[in-house]
């Protein structure tokens, strides 16, 4: 999980096992593979902004920037809504790390 105290030399990538579609207006992550649970997952317009981000290998820091510079949030805020979204995505196996993870 993402949520607790984190180092910011970690990095965060989407993996390649859901892509994202724009359609009807709703912001989906769309399964590539046979799942047992729900093959669609709805985001939200802030929650696709950071899977774009992710297509690139990021931070911590460099996601909540991201945000910063969209929306008129706080630093802590917006932080907090990285994470939750980091913790969502590694529950569906949909993010890899790198770096160091004390």
């Amino acid at each position: 999980m993402i949520s607790g105290s984190v180092d910011n030399t970690v990095e965060y990538r989407r993996r390649d096992n859901y892509v994202y579609r724009l359609t009807v207006g709703e912001h989906l992550l769309v399964a590539l593979h046979a799942r047992s649970d729900e093959p669609l997952y709805a985001l939200t317009l802030t929650g696709a902004q950071l899977w774009e981000q992710l297509a690139q290998w990021s931070t911590l820091d460099q996601l909540t920037d991201a945000l910063l510079t969209e929306y008129e949030v706080t630093s802590d805020a917006a932080r907090q809504d990285v994470r939750e979204f980091l913790d969502q995505l590694a529950l569906l196996d949909a993010v890899d790390t790198r770096g160091a993870t004390t």
